[in-house]
């Protein structure tokens, strides 16, 4: 997976990639309760699901998980929005559709086949004619907007001093990953709804290393951004990871 770590960054909500600028596109579709609908989303980049007039609060199907290592597909509701956030897993097989189920506040179902494809971040919408359309008051504007906060974690992740409204602690600590590779600690960076934090990623070995942001992701993991993904040996990286603060 290419990036430029000046303008783009890995997203997800429970495990998940690349997010570039928020400039999503739009697929809209007319669906009914327990119905079925196929969609296109990125293969290497966040896509976005929202149902109109409900709130997804589950998904189900092949998701990535601890558990479920076999997963296409890493997946997180959004509470704060009702919306839903994926990305292809390493799992995922570029043209072959992936099934999942997603159940909204009002206990419809809907069926989605979504089949990856090397498209920009998308949006699909999910327009079911027997809900009606009373979101919530307010919701999405008492929420910190998902992708905004996210990019500017990175920004303060990048910065040379701490931006108003965060705090943050050097470290230092070197941490077990791979043998072939020297990761490190360096410094954490977190404000109320999130956590970063900087890496030193070092190849330690005698032959090249490829790195896959996916390979960064955990349950709690909102976003990775990897510096350089080809690494000779000898050569150093750093890689920023995004949490979720949980009440911590």
């Amino acid at each position: 997976m290419k990036t430029n770590w000046n303008n783009s960054l890995a997203f997800c909500l429970a495990a998940l990639a690349m997010v570039q600028a928020p400039a999503w596109a739009l697929q809209q579709y007319e669906v009914k309760p327990d119905g079925a609908v196929s969609a296109r989303i990125a293969v290497r980049e966040t896509s976005r699901i929202k149902v109109e007039g409900a709130r997804i609060l589950e998904v189900f199907g092949s998701i990535y998980s601890p558990d479920n290592q076999a997963g296409e597909l890493m997946a997180s509701p959004d509470a704060a929005s009702g919306e839903l956030y994926v990305i292809p897993s390493a799992m995922a097989t570029p043209g072959k559709p992936i099934n999942i189920f997603v159940k909204t506040e009002k206990g419809t179902v809907y069926t989605l086949l979504l089949t990856p494809f090397d498209i920009p971040s998308d949006t699909v919408v999910l327009k079911d004619r027997s809900l009606p359309l009373d979101t919530p008051p307010a919701a999405a504007d008492a929420a910190p907007d998902r992708i905004r906060e996210i990019k500017a974690m990175e920004l303060a992740l990048r910065a040379r001093t701490v931006p108003a409204g965060y705090t943050a602690v050097n470290l230092g600590r070197p941490v077990q990953l791979w043998q072939e590779a020297r990761f490190v600690e360096m410094r954490r960076v977190m404000n109320p709804y999130l956590a970063g934090t900087v890496y030193s990623l070092t190849n330690i070995s005698d032959a090249p290393m490829v790195l896959d942001a996916r390979e960064f992701f955990d349950t709690d993991v909102a976003a990775v951004a990897v510096e350089r993904e080809a690494l000779e040996p000898g050569d150093t990286t750093r890689i920023h990871v995004i949490r979720e603060r949980r009440g911590d």
